[in-house]
């Protein structure tokens, strides 16, 4: 199809809209659950474009700028993006939630951001460049570009080097992709787009572009969210939004949450796409909502959308190119070849690289790095086209690249691998490699080279409660393997796509184990599904010490939290710990918040050869009204000590030891908002957990026993001998208000 700029100005474009139909709503800011807190209409959206505009040139940036943005989705980030690129300002996105401030500051640098447009709540100390807030300034005189050839956006992209790339977009790539995207999904002016996506990914950013082209709304809440997001697609009246394949995993056990709003939904097809998708998710989750699915492919680099299934195919043609996982055929202004290693185009059937060109392929990566061939764009991922109907339909094989796709997110093994092997003096050499994961398609293994004395135990624990990596790269498998069997290119590169390949027997980094009823894991911040029941559950058995998601997520970032899942992937039991230098001696003086540090659990040491237990709560607990406390004087309480099931429970044999617990010393007032315990707390010691005694999960325990010998596992595993509790004699009160 012949090339024509479907709008000259994006500014002009705006106040076109504003002219012809300003009432009309361009942009809805809304809340977690969808209610909306702000409505522009394309008028006001005018309006907020000069003001953005305006502030923008008072701080002093000028046409070719770069601008960084650590701004959370809002509608907001929307208006300062839009209006920088209307003034010929690059705008560089970052993302909070998975990147590392030293990620961050790499970003700005290579970038060469003149300014910082931060968020409230951002830490503007830790950034080398200005940091500024987002404050509109009144319209005043701005000279806007009348053209959209000029560099827009910087995003960048991991590559198989240890560095992210530095993708550099054209506002002319993204507007001819947007309009691919809204003529491929077929988006009119009656149309609502809910953004599920991050704002710094391109996908959002394309689709939003594409909204705007159509004269159409967008609807954006704060962030994704696991269990609302039939709620927020149903308050916001969305009729399309776009997915990675982790969101369609995730909404197979939300039935519940589809049947309360489903009544209320407008939504009517859903784009997915930006990692591998997994055919029989796609085609569980069209029967069980009846909404169909529409798989897209592209990259980065490409300002999102080369190919795409059509949207008005037959039945039965559509249901053969899903089950095949056809990803579609080309857009309208992408010129596809599959291209053998000579460089040359294969034929119908013939497995090659995907590679582009066209109005909406990058001008090139920062610091040149090579791209290109024949002036085709190298995707590296392998495929092959079939026709269908006359017409090219495109599927992958696979990714000749090395990146690994998790949840939609790219992840460099290289950059990965450079922070492991830093962990552990006893690690020759470290390689890391993507392997099958049923929720997010892809999870990071490490296959490790030991030098002698090495052991997977310690680098296990090392990878746990590193720093260096966010818990979105930190692998989640690991595997031993002599240096000498790694396969290597002949100029000694290793080879990943054959590593991969391998037979390896990978251990899981975050599990401990599993009884008869229940796998234990360690948790981890990112698995969000796992985090929400568990705090639930935690906040049920500590009612009225309840805590927030942020503080138990310092829970799962700084101490150790196991939880104990179920096979329907319940969560029914969580055990919190932490590791420490502190003598008994001195276990025996602190109080409840001196040793979790206020329950941040900020006091963790990773290299602490004590561990010491502060919560531990299972499903099968029953709560009750507390009590008020009678007169609860020492010597009464250690009366009464033997009576407390909390006391009897810890005082059992676990593990395959022939004793339990034994009381160290029963501490009043450790914790005096802890009114069913009337403020005391008991600290207790298990049995040395030697080396020549093997821990095991009791027969048909409790899961609260089994929680106990699973940190004895922990502990056997790290060679660490001492294991205390800091708990709670919970029926003091009861019994002292009689």
């Amino acid at each position: 199809m012949k090339y024509v700029k479907p709008i000259t100005s994006l500014y002009e474009h705006i106040v076109s809209l504003a002219q012809n139909n300003p009432e009309s709503i361009a942009l809805i800011g809304c809340d977690e659950e969808g209610k909306a807190e702000q409505q522009i209409n394309y008028e006001q959206l005018k309006e907020k474009i000069g003001q953005a505009g305006s502030w923008l040139i008072k701080l002093g940036l000028k046409e070719g700028d770069v601008l960084g943005l650590a701004m959370s989705n809002s509608v907001e980030l929307l208006i300062v993006s839009w209006a920088a690129w209307s003034l010929g300002i690059i705008t560089t996105p970052l993302d909070l939630k998975r990147d590392t401030l030293e990620q961050h500051q790499y970003k700005l640098e290579i970038s060469k951001a003149k300014l910082l447009a931060a968020g409230k709540g951002i830490d503007k100390e830790s950034f080398k460049v200005k940091v500024v807030e987002f404050e509109p300034e009144e319209s005043g005189s701005v000279e806007w570009k009348k053209d959209i050839s000029h560099q827009a956006l910087i995003l960048f992209t991991s590559g198989t080097t240890s560095k992210p790339k530095g993708a550099q977009l054209s506002l002319e790539n993204l507007i001819a992709n947007a309009d691919c995207i809204k003529d491929w999904f077929k988006i009119t002016g009656s149309d609502r787009f809910l953004v599920n996506l991050p704002l710094h990914h391109i996908n959002s950013t394309s689709f939003c572009l594409a909204t705007l082209l159509a004269e159409a709304s967008i609807a954006i809440p704060p962030k994704y969210s696991n269990s609302k997001f039939w709620q927020q697609l149903a308050m916001t009246e969305a009729t399309f939004t776009s997915i990675v394949p982790t969101i369609c995993f995730d909404q197979l056990d939300r039935e519940k949450e589809f049947e309360k709003f489903k009544d209320k939904l407008n939504l009517n097809r859903i784009q997915v796409g930006s990692a591998p998708v997994v055919v029989s998710d796609v085609k569980k989750f069209m029967q069980k909502f009846g909404i169909p699915l529409y798989q897209g492919y592209g990259q980065t680099e490409t300002a999102l959308r080369v190919t795409g299934v059509p949207l008005d195919l037959d039945k039965k043609t559509y249901e053969e190119l899903v089950d095949s996982n056809c990803i579609g055929k080309a857009m309208k202004f992408a010129e596809i070849e599959i291209m053998g290693n000579d460089g040359k185009s294969l034929d119908e059937g013939e497995e090659g690289e995907l590679v582009i060109k066209g109005p909406i392929v990058m001008k090139g990566y920062l610091g040149n790095i090579e791209a290109f061939r024949n002036d085709y764009f190298l995707t590296g991922d392998i495929g092959y086209y079939k026709m269908i109907n006359d017409e090219k339909y495109y599927f992958l094989k696979g990714r000749s690249k090395e990146i690994i796709i998790k949840g939609g997110i790219n992840i460099s093994p290289v950059a990965v691998e450079d922070k492991v092997k830093q962990l552990n003096k006893n690690i020759q050499q470290v390689f890391v490699v993507g392997v099958p994961e049923r929720r997010y398609g892809e999870e990071v293994a490490a296959v490790v080279c030991l030098k002698e004395g090495g052991t997977l135990t310690a680098i296990k624990n090392d990878i746990i409660h590193t720093k260096t990596l966010s818990e979105y790269e930190k692998p989640r498998y690991i595997v031993a393997m002599d240096a000498d069997k790694i396969p290597l290119t002949s100029t000694g590169k290793v080879q990943r796509s054959v590593l991969k390949k391998m037979d390896l027997r990978y251990e899981p980094i975050y599990w401990l184990g599993s009884s008869k009823e229940h796998v234990f894991i360690i948790l981890s911040s990112y698995q969000t599904y796992f985090v929400k029941q568990a705090l639930d559950l935690y906040n049920y058995c500590w009612d009225p010490l309840v805590i927030s998601m942020p503080l138990f997520r310092k829970h799962v970032d700084n101490g150790v939290v196991i939880a104990a899942v179920d096979r329907t992937d319940k969560v029914c039991g969580l055990i919190t710990f932490l590791r420490t230098h502190l003598t008994e001696e001195q276990l025996s003086e602190v109080t409840y918040d001196d040793l979790t540090g206020k329950q941040t659990l900020e006091t963790n040491d990773s290299e602490g050869k004590v561990i010491v237990c502060t919560s531990i709560c299972s499903d099968n607990y029953k709560s009750e009204p507390v009590p008020e406390a009678g007169n609860a004087e020492i010597d009464k309480a250690k009366e009464y000590l033997e009576q407390d099931p909390v006391y009897k429970f810890h005082e059992k044999a676990k593990g395959g030891m022939k004793e339990g617990a034994k009381l160290i010393k029963l501490l009043p007032g450790a914790r005096p908002e802890d009114k069913r315990a009337a403020g005391y707390n008991m600290l207790m010691k298990y049995p040395e957990i030697k080396d020549d005694v093997k821990v095991n999960f009791s027969g048909s325990s409790s899961v609260a026993t089994q929680l106990i010998e699973a940190v004895m596992m922990f502990s056997q595993q790290l060679s660490i001998k001492d294991v205390y509790v800091f708990s709670r004699p919970i029926e003091m009160a009861k019994h002292f208000s009689k």
